[in-house]
């Protein structure tokens, strides 16, 4: 009997270890407004230097130039992108020849699939269009906001603080106009 109980539990502790994990991903669905985002330069040892840092705050869930990730339980989402008026475009690679598109009140939409491995902090994301897997480290998460880290060049990272919004619509903050972020080819944020 003791044994046929011993069995028993070592199955139920079997499957429960094996099936944490699963869900991980679960953090990240809703919809999330950015706050903030840093881009600078890393030293040799990964620190960031000072001197080439820039940072761009935003109002979550602005309607006018705000930025907004959908997560959704299906692990698809959406990046609709507010902020920027001007979309820079590569039209070839050798030499590098580049188009400007200027669209005024425009929202990008960008589509996207993504998983979470917790044990790592990593949160992948997938953009189908063109094809590209971003690799955010997960800095902080919690239940209201979370912080990435993305080196989308060698030495160069994005860094983002996300804030969760609420599913329904509300009425966005008025501010002043924050200036135009640079493009950065290769970012997640900047690199449309």
């Amino acid at each position: 009997m003791k044994r046929i109980k011993l069995l028993t539990l070592c199955a139920i502790a079997t499957v429960l270890f094996t099936s944490c994990g699963k869900n991980d991903y679960k953090s990240f669905v809703g919809t999330w407004g950015v706050e903030k985002i840093q881009y600078y330069n890393i030293d040799y040892a990964g620190n960031p230097i000072a001197a080439s840092m820039e940072t761009y705050d935003m109002v979550p869930g602005d309607s006018q130039s705000g930025i907004d990730l959908i997560f959704r339980e299906d692990k698809t989402g959406e990046m609709r992108d507010r902020s920027q008026d001007t979309i820079i475009k590569k039209i070839s690679d050798n030499p590098a020849v580049y188009d400007t598109i200027i669209c005024p009140d425009t929202t990008l939409v960008t589509k996207f699939t993504y998983s979470y491995d917790k044990s790592d902090a990593i949160l992948y994301m997938n953009i189908e269009h063109p094809v590209k897997t971003y690799k955010m480290n997960i800095v902080d998460l919690n239940k209201d906001s979370f912080i990435y880290e993305n080196e989308y060049g060698t030495d160069y990272v994005e860094k983002a603080y996300l804030k969760r919004l609420s599913n329904t619509t509300s009425k966005s903050e008025s501010r002043k106009s924050q200036p135009s972020r640079p493009y950065r080819e290769d970012s997640f944020l900047s690199g449309r």
